[in-house]
């Protein structure tokens, strides 16, 4: 069978005529008339070199050809209408997975309330979370990757990217440090040993960076990949952990650590916060059914 001598409307007459099992109600059913409906069961009957029903009694039957195209008809029509017709993501009936770069602090803190409605309203989503790290722009590019949250000097021409948010930065010690009851000025802030977070986006660089410019250092004495273990490290040491205010804020106190100003004269820039994609998911409906959920929880977690 070719399929240049099929027209489609003529597969709409023919699930409502396997249906209804009627001319008459087929021919209702889409608003056209009785004769132009039985004109389009001839051309079905000559396309299909088969009958498709006929009368039983009072009744019509289907053919076991009819049969088998009522069993094969109604998800190819479904798989026709999402190929040609712009329609509305129905996340319950979707099944997929998706790959997201993000650091440890989004995954752990802002994403199990979001995770667990997910797993709800779209049972068939599956989710692969990957720690961030600059590289990554080109797995989007390359479609390793579907979307990433992170901090960004600037989004690239060919990468999609909705601002979060932007921030500073703040120190935090442990409640027994040396420095915990008064102002860090930059002398003590110099002196002192600090911690920094290795992975999930580049938390080091810039505070590195607004040293440098005033021609200082800082003894930066470990190192280590996720924020919580960065955490936990310092509320036992007396090393300062520096990191952007909304993570500072966000988990100080559950881990009985105070957060302190930057030191005065110590202008770090403002880091911006993007979720990013490639654009080619621009217009796919999973895809932007799932960033628009990503980007409603990331903006009121605070």
């Amino acid at each position: 069978m070719e399929l240049s001598r099929i027209n489609l409307n003529l597969l709409i007459s023919l699930y409502h005529l396997l249906y209804s099992r009627s001319v008459t109600a087929a021919a209702t059913a889409q608003h056209i008339t009785q004769p132009a409906m039985s004109r389009n069961l001839s051309q079905l009957r000559s396309i299909f070199d088969d009958q498709l029903m006929v009368r039983v009694g009072n009744t019509m039957q289907l053919t076991p050809k009819g049969e088998l195209l009522w069993q094969q008809l109604p998800p190819a029509l479904n798989q026709l209408e999402n190929l040609l017709v712009p329609s509305q993501f129905e996340p319950a009936g979707f099944t997929g997975e998706f790959n997201i770069a993000s650091t440890d602090f989004i995954t752990h803190d802002l994403m199990p309330s979001l995770l667990a409605d997910l797993q709800q309203d779209a049972p068939g989503l599956s989710l692969h979370f990957h720690l961030w790290h600059p590289g990554m722009i080109d797995s989007l590019r390359q479609g390793r990757m579907d979307l990433a949250a992170c901090i960004l000097d600037t989004v690239p021409s060919d990468i999609y990217g909705k601002q979060l948010g932007s921030d500073g930065y703040s120190c935090l010690v442990r409640q027994q440090h040396p420095l915990a009851q008064q102002a860090i000025c930059i002398s003590d802030y110099t002196a002192a040993g600090h911690i920094g977070i290795s992975a999930g986006g580049d938390k080091i660089r810039a505070v590195d960076e607004a040293l440098e410019a005033l021609k200082l250092n800082r003894r930066m004495m470990l190192t280590v990949p996720f924020i919580h273990s960065a955490m936990a490290i310092t509320a036992r040491t007396d090393y300062i952990l520096t990191l952007p205010s909304h993570i500072a804020n966000h988990l100080a106190a559950q881990y009985n650590l105070k957060v302190k100003p930057l030191p005065e004269g110590l202008s770090v820039p403002t880091s911006n916060y993007y979720l990013i994609w490639h654009q080619r998911l621009q217009g796919d409906p999973a895809h932007r059914y799932l960033r628009e959920r990503l980007l409603h929880s990331l903006r009121n977690y605070r």
